[in-house]
């Protein structure tokens, strides 16, 4: 794009985004005339000299299509744009780069030499600045390294690397000396045989020299002849068709009509507009027929705009409870995202200031999500509304709308992983556009838009920037640098980029640099991880991470944060010695934090941007689970001592549910329901759109979880705080199955609807706020029943006792080498300990017990002295361990690291008194050889280069062949399995016997085996699945997860080994719960006959009866009572369905893994069942124009006389308006739903309220 052009399309920034979008189309029409015209031969047949048409340098024939009214308002000699018959031409092209694609020729004054650079795109390696864009300045100060080397040209590989790479220069690489000297790189593309002219991000300014286009291609990206999708069949359809044929073998379609396509490419159709349409093909609400020309041309370019003219009148009526209209902000945001992708400015990846009215803008917050399901025996994919949850380096690079988020049913990923590999090694075609599989992560795998189109009507603004899968691969992982390892590690490094983060900070070339790990025995050539003291763990200086601190909104500077960089992973924290805030922000990276080698002499800028996860976070307290319990009372701490923390835990959770006699007790009452059930933490997370780890807001999930250094995705995050506690197995496995395919995460977590609240402490909260009182309510007494019952279960089923004495945080080395073996130092920035008991509250001075979740093997908890330290005093809310001793500590706690583990810290001396320390447990002899697969059949990258490298000709099977090296761990390993196996073997065996400990180290070895490649023999699986898979006692059951009654055998224990501790636990547990429950029963009132109706629901039906009679009512009201009545039957139905059958399996699962695949009376099913009744009840009856009911609160009438006619039923389809009903009676104040849900009682309150609860006011 000229400068004039450029300065046309940006200069107005009032104007609207469609004209805008108009604006850039014409300019990039202009731009494609004049490389060649339609119909303009210059006098010469263009298909035998390509040459006169485009550059010199273009090569290879290769079609280019140009539609007279593919860009909207385009302008156009061939007709207008009313024209259905738009003129379609093909030229062929001598093309070594993406027809679409037109060299930039502005110059690029960021860097003192004026190099010529390409538009820089999301997907193009383009060039940008290197200044603090946070700050907008440049300072001067210089820090001189005196611990390590700037990361510099040339940086050292392995020999494998490097002998790698010199056989690809050496057999692919053309002749260097005759490439014209430009800044663009030109690398081919072998997913579909193109070359794809990349511009290339000019060199960080400590290195001036100008950069020399490389023309080696990476080894594995050899020559191939340029496939294109059936070439005459496409050349056809561009001029006319009136029906679609049938895709090339090897293409499945999502959603696709070559008529509707060129009618979007022609009208300039918002992309969401487009999406939403094709799901409603998808989801079979409407057929491509529907979609006609004269429905298309009005909907316009934008869509915040174009979705709502969609849905206002869409193509049929969809079916009753379909998800048919997304919040207007993810829209605007596509919208935004949209502009950026066409800008080419890589504003997408974050920190370049306020966007189109938005402050501190970064992309990749939409996901496009779809799901596997399988028809007749066949999987398809099918189109879920658009979500705005979360945002990762690959979603802010590429752009939103080229990513798709596909799910997959858990027991297809058991049952069928090898045809699901085979499913996604296809091609896919959306709405023209073709989408390739690149990386699977949580049950998920993701597909990326490539840059080859299938029966398009013409390119639109932003697509001359996609890339290739090859061409991606090479920008994240090369192949040709990471050639050593093994596949299925290379694989677990695209990881990095799908990581939910936020763009935090840029850092220059200069700023960045290598920094060599601490080790036991320097002189080993290759240690072992438990051999590296800093494993993990980098530094930066304090003007960085006082720069993060300062977008984030954090209130003090983090002495450690969480993040991605680069190839690089881990935590960094502050640096020993550069703690001046006026300096350049700089950063050290560990060689054990690198997971992939890049070209660090030409680090893109999505490369240099520090993609943060998380800040240091104290939880306090942290609570026991079933494996700290094992390994506990292994180690000598008494049965006696978690029979007190169970009563003393419970004794203070069922007081403070039931206190309810003075005047702010209901108030105390809210904010203890909010406390358990978290309700509205996780409802502020929501509004944190995937960024409430790295604001702080939230920390890993504890417990029995896998110890995964990802953060979790952030609705099963929410759903595992609010939902995974409160809902039945098969709420839970309903309202995910929901969730993840059919809908949209619901606002607020209610039913939208009805406005119930999704969970159990959601109701009560709602309830109590609405003035209801439990001695007055039947509803809220057994809610608040339920909520008791159920935290007696947490305790006496789940054992998650809570440890007042007790706390977690990150883990880091000491940066100093001050701690003694077996010393730690914690400081927190909020009080561990009583502050009015101890004189030293932020600080631990005493033996203290530390561990990692799970804790499996007896030495996987050990005692140490914690101790203050002059020198560590700024480490806050970290846990710092020693740097000496055999091995690094954080690989004696469950084989950690310091890459983001949190570790538990017990400083309880009933606890840690009695706690024995053994010394580290010792893997089997041969215990990989005997368990594992052949470590000779894993595959190494360089042998599926090398492979890659030979296909010529067949470019499917080379792009099949690298995705195979993607998609290796689509299928789920026995995670789940052996932490069973595991339990019960320490049930039968004993907890350090050699089978327990055998069944512990499988484990651990198979939940690292996504980066190891090893996979379980199947003779050992198939004797460890017949020994262990039995029926477990009750004390390993857990709440809600009873084994079933069938024939399999039930699980041993000699009486040698004496009673089991959670046997005696459960036991004693069992006591409390029915002491506990017996007494709130004495709390209950005499409800009368009638259910203790309540006169202010009841108040609107009591003023409406007298009407019944009267003419001018009768016919309305008549209406209502109807209405009412279907309902009722129809929830009397569901209620009958919905109660489990007496011949179910109950699953053996734990219920928060389970998913269950969506068919006929499914949990999901069920749950959508429940939402049409709310919805239908919701939206009738309807009256005419003149009804004298218009003006009335008819919503406030049916719930009154719903309530009359069947309480429970009222509840269901009515619980917001009976709320409103109850609230009116107690002078209430109006407040939006998004106030009150953010709404809490501060602590400042509690204080009072107790106060006059004890009568000290």
């Amino acid at each position: 794009m000229d400068s004039d052009s450029e300065n046309e399309f940006w200069a107005a920034e009032s104007a609207s985004q469609g004209t805008r979008f108009t604006r850039l189309a014409r300019v990039e029409s202009k731009q494609r005339s004049t490389y060649a015209r339609p119909g303009d031969d210059s006098g010469s047949d263009s298909s035998e000299d390509p040459s006169a048409a485009v550059p010199g340098s273009f090569k290879g024939k290769q079609p280019v299509r140009y539609h007279s009214a593919s860009y909207g308002d385009c302008e156009s000699t061939a007709g207008s744009d009313e024209d259905d018959d738009a003129v379609v031409e093909e030229v062929l092209l001598d093309t070594e780069s993406d027809s679409s694609q037109v060299p930039s020729k502005n110059v690029s004054f960021a860097f003192s030499g004026g190099y010529s650079t390409g538009n820089s795109s999301m997907t193009s390696l383009g060039s940008s600045t290197s200044y603090d864009v946070v700050t907008g300045r440049k300072r001067v100060l210089e820090y001189e390294d005196t611990m390590s080397t700037p990361i510099a040209p040339g940086l050292s590989t392995s020999s494998k690397q490097q002998k790698l790479s010199k056989q690809a220069v050496h057999s692919s690489r053309p002749d260097s000396s005759s490439a014209p000297p430009t800044s663009y790189s030109k690398t081919r593309n072998q997913s579909n045989g193109e070359a794809l002219d990349v511009p290339t991000e000019p060199r960080t300014p400590h290195r001036p020299h100008p950069i020399t286009p490389s023309g080696s291609p990476t080894p594995y990206r050899g020559k191939v002849e340029t496939p294109v999708i059936n070439t005459v069949q496409s050349l056809m359809n561009a001029i006319e068709l009136t029906t679609s044929p049938a895709p090339p073998d090897g293409v499945h379609i999502i959603a696709h009509s070559a008529n509707v396509q060129r009618l979007f490419d022609k009208y300039n159709v918002a992309w969401g507009a487009q999406y939403e349409l094709a799901r409603g093909v998808s989801r079979g609400w409407w057929t491509w027929d529907d979609i006609t020309s004269s429905y298309l041309k009005d909907l316009g370019s934008v869509s915040k705009d174009a979705v709502l003219r969609m849905w206002q009148k869409p193509p049929r009526n969809p079916p009753v409870g379909a998800v048919v209209y997304a919040d207007a902000q993810l829209w605007a945001e596509l919208d935004r995202e949209e502009l950026a992708i066409c800008e080419g400015q890589l504003r997408g990846l974050g920190l370049k200031g306020a966007w189109q009215n938005t402050e501190d803008w970064y992309g990749g917050k939409v996901q496009q999500v779809a799901r596997v399901e399988e028809m007749d025996g066949k999987m398809q994919l099918v189109l879920a509304p658009m979500e705005m949850r979360k945002s990762c380096r690959f979603a802010r690079f590429l752009g939103s709308r080229r990513m798709l988020q596909v799910s997959i049913p858990q027991e297809l990923r058991t049952q069928r992983g090898g045809d699901l590999t085979q499913f996604f090694l296809q091609k896919f075609l959306f709405c023209g556009r073709i989408f390739v599989a690149f990386g699977a992560k949580d049950g998920k795998v993701f597909l990326m838009e490539t840059n080859e189109d299938y029966e398009r009507g013409g390119r639109t603004p932003g697509d001359e920037r996609r890339m290739s899968l090859e061409d991606f691969v090479a920008w994240h992982n090369p192949m040709d640098r990471n050639g050593d390892q093994a596949v299925s590690k290379w694989a677990t490094r695209f990881d990095l980029g799908f990581s939910i983060s936020v763009p935090a900070l840029v850092f220059g070339g200069r700023e960045m640099f290598n920094t060599e790990d601490q080790y036991v025995d320097k002189t080993a050539q290759k240690p072992p991880a438990e051999h590296i003291y800093t494993d993990g763990c980098g530094y930066m200086n304090a003007a960085a991470l006082s720069l993060i601190a300062k977008r984030m909104g954090y209130e003090s500077m983090p002495t450690a944060v969480q993040g991605r960089i680069a190839g690089a992973k881990g935590l960094w924290m502050l640096h020993p010695r550069d703690r001046s805030l006026q300096k350049e922000p700089k950063i050290w990276i560990r060689k054990s934090q690198r997971k992939i080698q890049l070209d660090h002499d030409n680090l893109h800028l999505a490369h240099r941007t520090f993609d943060l996860l998380a800040p240091p976070r104290v939880t306090h307290p942290s609570r026991l689970s079933r494996l700290t319990i094992l390994n506990l009372s292994h180690n000598k701490v008494p049965t006696s001592v978690f029979v007190d923390l169970m009563r003393s835990a419970l004794d203070e959770e069922v007081r403070a549910l039931t206190q309810w006699t003075h005047p702010q007790d209901m108030q105390l009452l809210w904010k203890t329901v909010d406390r358990i059930g978290r309700v509205t933490g996780s409802r502020i997370q929501q509004f944190a759109l995937g960024a409430s780890r790295a604001l702080g807001l939230s920390g890993r999930i504890r417990e029995d979880d896998m110890p995964w250094d990802e953060p979790s995705d952030p609705l099963q995050e929410l759903l595992d705080i609010t939902g995974g506690d409160t809902l039945s197995e098969e709420d839970y496995a309903a309202l995910i199955a929901e969730l993840e395919s059919t809908d949209a995460a619901p606002q607020r977590l209610r039913d939208r609807f009805s406005g119930e609240p999704l969970t159990l402490h959601g109701v009560v909260l709602d309830l109590l706020q609405a003035g209801f009182h439990p001695l007055q309510s039947r509803l809220l007494y057994d809610k608040i029943k339920t909520i008791i019952n159920k935290a007696i279960e947490d305790v006496v089923r789940d054992f998650h006792v809570t440890i007042p004495l007790s706390a977690e945080a990150f883990i880091v080395p000491d940066p100093h080498g001050v701690l003694k073996e077996n010393e730690i130092h914690f400081k927190s920035s909020k009080d561990l300990k009583p502050p009015l008991e101890d004189p030293h509250p932020k600080m631990l001075l005493e033996e203290v017990l530390i561990y990692r979740n799970p804790c499996r093997l007896p030495s996987d908890i050990q005692k140490v002295t914690a101790v203050c330290h002059e020198d560590l005093s700024e480490y806050v809310d970290v846990v710092v361990l020693p740097t000496t001793g055999p091995c690094s500590f954080a690989s004696m706690l469950a084989g950690g690291d310091y890459d983001g583990d949190v570790c538990v810290c017990i400083y309880d001396p009933h606890i840690v008194k009695k706690f024995r320390n053994l010394p580290p447990t010792k893997q089997l002899d041969n215990f990989i050889v005997d368990n594992f697969q052949d470590q000779g059949k894993i595959e190494q990258v360089a042998a599926v280069a090398a492979e890659m490298s030979s296909i010529t000709g067949d470019p499917d099977r080379r792009r099949k062949k690298l995705q195979g090296a993607l998609l290796s761990d689509i299928t789920l390993p026995p995670v789940g399995a052996y932490s069973m196996f595991h339990e019960n073997a320490a049930y039968s065996h004993g907890y350090d016997a050699p089978e327990t400990i055998r069944n512990a180290f499988m484990f651990n070895t198979i939940l690292d085996s996504r980066k190891s490649g090893l996979r379980v023999q199947d003779e050992v699986f198939r004797r460890d699945k017949k020994r262990y898979d039995r029926r477990r006692p009750l004390c390993l059951q857990g709440s809600g997860n009873a084994d079933p009654i069938s024939n399999v055998a039930d699980l041993p224990r000699p009486q040698s080994l004496g009673r089991f501790i959670l046997d005696e636990l459960m036991e004693a547990g069992k006591e409390m719960r029915d002491t506990y429950l017996a007494r709130y029963d004495q709390l209950s009132p005499v409800f009368d006959m009638l259910g203790n109706r309540d006169p202010h629901l009841r108040r609107p039906y009591e003023a409406a009866l007298p009407f019944m009679e009267n003419p001018l009512f009768q016919r309305d009201l008549t209406a209502i009572k109807d209405h009412i009545k279907k309902h009722i039957e129809m929830w009397q139905k569901l209620t009958r369905d919905s109660k489990p059958s007496p011949h179910r399996t109950p699953s053996r699962t734990p219920a928060r893994k389970w998913r269950g695949a969506v068919g006929p009376s499914t949990p999901a099913e069920r749950q959508r069942g429940w939402k049409d009744l709310t919805r239908s009840f919701a939206d009738g009856p309807v009256f005419a124009a003149d009804s004298p009911l218009a003006l009335a609160d008819v919503e406030a009438l049916k719930a009154s006389w719903a309530y009359h006619e069947k309480p429970n039923f009222a509840w269901k389809v009515a619980f917001q308006a009976l709320c409103r009903l109850k609230a009116s009676s107690h002078w209430p104040v109006a407040m939006t739903g998004q106030f009150a849900d953010t709404v809490t009682i501060p602590p400042a309150a509690v204080r009072v309220f107790e106060r006059n609860r004890l009568g000290m006011a």
